[in-house]
């Protein structure tokens, strides 16, 4: 029976410590290589978007190693990127090819002999994975883990379809992803298509006591605390909770993150982007974790907060159903300013409801292990070979 042991993975966005986005992605890869999978990542570097922002420049040939002494390398080879759109004009196929011909290079130049390429995201990693697994005869598989296929519109359906025809099999981050491939008609067989929870490693994620985090960050131990981890977007809901907040006396906030919608609400403690091998001190600092998105594939911040034991509260849309319910969340309309409101106050104010959801949140997140979700996924992988 043929089974894979090196797989290629392809990522527009690798985290560094400096820019620690998409973590996600670095958690699976770590998973597969303690499970024994010989895993090189290929996370071309968009030198335009260094022009733009100027901002960190990866190198481009890394060692990274896991926490099981695994080593596995990332390769982050430079290219062009162009808007989606120029003078009308569309030019996202032109970004694609320059991405291609970086990952090619690669591969070329080192000599890679992968068993598979697993292509995280449908663009412009995905097309690559498919499209790489004809080149070279090999099998491909994509993570779909967007919030919507609509993010691709710049992407045109018979690119989709092809992407989709070449691909051995899909790993979907929720049910709600599923039935949104297999809706729009990208997908037939329901069976090519595995349904895969995000999980995080319990290394670094997990309860301790809240005093000992909260002298640590120097926050008084008699505050209570809600705390948002994600992009300052309105998608994520950092505004709406910022004017939630503003109306409410004696509670205070922490917001890990950054971007354009920047919260400011009163009474903030701590605003901005920490390491991510530091966010557990911020979650143990806090009482509640508050997240009003508006669409997510499965939102991994979330399930680090309940690992550490923090009651949720957050969107009651379908892409929140895999991992929250009655025992470790409230689930509110995440547009709904008085609903967040009376969610923050009922946990503030019922340190009971609180213990219970605190220890719905532990169990819940025990079941989603990187090491038990990296298992799942290469069997399946292997089983669709």
């Amino acid at each position: 029976m043929k089974m894979i042991n090196n797989l290629c993975i392809i990522s527009p966005r690798y985290p560094t410590d400096k820019k620690p986005v998409h973590t996600f992605i670095d958690q699976l890869v770590r998973g597969l290589v303690d499970c024994g999978i010989n895993c090189t990542v290929i996370s071309p570097y968009s030198i335009t978007e260094w022009v733009k922002k100027k901002t960190y420049i990866p190198k481009k040939v890394r060692i990274e190693r896991t926490i099981n002494n695994n080593n596995f390398k990332i390769y982050s080879p430079r290219y062009i990127s162009l808007s989606t759109q120029v003078f009308g004009i569309r030019t996202s196929r032109f970004t694609y090819n320059l991405f291609k011909k970086a990952v090619i290079k690669v591969i070329n130049k080192y000599n890679l002999k992968p068993d598979a390429f697993y292509g995280h995201f449908v663009y412009p990693s995905g097309i690559c994975a498919a499209d790489l697994g004809k080149l070279y005869n090999k099998p491909s598989f994509l993570a779909y883990g967007e919030c919507s296929a609509s993010e691709y519109s710049h992407v045109s359906r018979e690119i989709l379809d092809k992407m989709f025809k070449n691909l051995s099999g899909i790993i979907s981050v929720s049910n709600a992803n599923k039935k949104e491939l297999l809706d729009m008609g990208l997908v037939e067989n329901s069976d090519r298509v595995g349904v895969f929870p995000n999980a995080i490693d319990h290394n670094r994620f997990y309860k301790i006591e809240k005093d000992i985090a909260r002298e640590y960050l120097n926050i008084d131990k008699n505050k209570f605390v809600v705390i948002f981890v994600g992009h300052f977007i309105e998608r994520k809901g950092s505004q709406i909770l910022s004017d939630a907040l503003e109306q409410l006396d004696d509670v205070f906030s922490i917001f890990v993150g950054s971007g354009p919608q920047e919260p400011e609400c009163k009474n903030i403690l701590f605003k901005g982007l920490v390491p991510h091998d530091r966010l557990y001190l911020y979650l143990n600092a806090a009482d509640i974790f508050v997240l009003p998105t508006q669409a997510e594939g499965c939102c991994n911040a979330i399930i680090e907060a309940m690992a550490c034991g923090l009651p949720i509260v957050s969107s009651n849309k379908p892409f929140n159903d895999d991992i929250l319910n009655e025992k470790n969340s409230i689930r509110i309309d995440e547009n709904d300013v008085e609903a967040i409101k009376q969610a923050i106050m009922e946990l503030k104010n019922n340190k009971n409801l609180r213990d219970r959801l605190s220890m719905g949140a532990i169990i819940s997140a025990s079941e989603l292990n990187i090491q038990k979700r990296a298992e799942r996924i290469i069997e399946f992988m292997n089983s669709k070979l």
